[in-house]
């Protein structure tokens, strides 16, 4: 029986690639949020604000999963009275899911939850699931998320999985030297969150890094994905440092 998966986030670059494939594939029942028109989808469609609780409270019924994708985008976090902030709006979407039954969330994060591994030092540090060093308010209220779904797990018993992208800019081609370690390209990625989606193993909480292969065996990206290659049987089948760094490396010599 196919799951009945709940995409927030939908028009965006990484949601639009994802509910495309698996329209394709005709992998889940799928219902497509976003705040932004969703065009080209035959699945069922909501234009909707995640900082609706009462949108979201029905949006969650009858769902098996939640893959959250949606951001809050803000200049001025908590300048303005009454302003519901990302992880305002991601905890009270947690809620409506656990209030409607859903029993896992797949959660989009990123890596400037550990960002500031880059400024101590070059290569920078590497990053792991369990360190949070945010490089800003984005990075450190996507950490705060991810918190939260610890509480879920501890308290609710849900899986809640993050994936914590490195870039993604929809193609397979890189645009820095930095994206030839960090990138996720798009059929990864796809093959990733449906790993993600599919997950019903012993761990119940689990935070990797989404990036392609991306390694030449003397080169290793900086962002670990042990969790998703162990834990979810993530196989990339891309790789930027063995097909693409050489190409920065020509520019610059």
């Amino acid at each position: 029986m196919k799951q009945r998966v709940l995409l927030t986030g939908a028009a965006g670059t990484v949601g639009s690639s994802l509910w495309q494939a698996w329209e394709q594939q005709d992998t889940y029942i799928l219902t497509l949020m976003d705040i932004k028109p969703i065009e080209g989808s035959i699945s069922h469609v909501e234009q909707s604000d995640i900082r609706d609780y009462a949108a979201m409270q029905e949006l969650c019924k009858e769902q098996d999963v939640l893959v959250h994708l949606a951001y809050i985008r803000q200049n001025s976090i908590g300048k303005v009275p009454g302003e519901v902030s990302d992880i305002g709006a991601s905890m009270n979407l947690f809620e409506a899911a656990r209030e409607g039954g859903i029993q896992k969330i797949v959660y989009a994060s990123t890596n400037h939850v550990s960002g500031w591994n880059e400024r101590l030092s070059s290569p920078p540090r590497f990053s792991t699931g369990d360190q949070f060093r945010p490089d800003g308010w984005y990075g450190a209220m996507k950490g705060m998320a991810e918190i939260a779904g610890r509480y879920l797990v501890d308290a609710h018993d849900m899986h809640f999985i993050s994936i914590r992208i490195g870039s993604f800019n929809g193609t397979s081609e890189p645009n820095s030297i930095r994206h030839c370690s960090t990138l996720l390209t798009p059929r990864d990625c796809v093959q990733l969150f449906t790993r993600a989606v599919e997950y019903d193993g012993p761990v119940k909480y689990l935070i990797t890094y989404g990036r392609s292969a991306n390694t030449n065996g003397f080169q290793q990206s900086y962002l670990d994905i042990s969790g998703a290659v162990e834990v979810l049987g993530y196989e990339p089948q891309d790789n930027l440092i063995q097909t693409h760094l050489h190409k920065f490396m020509n520019r610059e010599s």
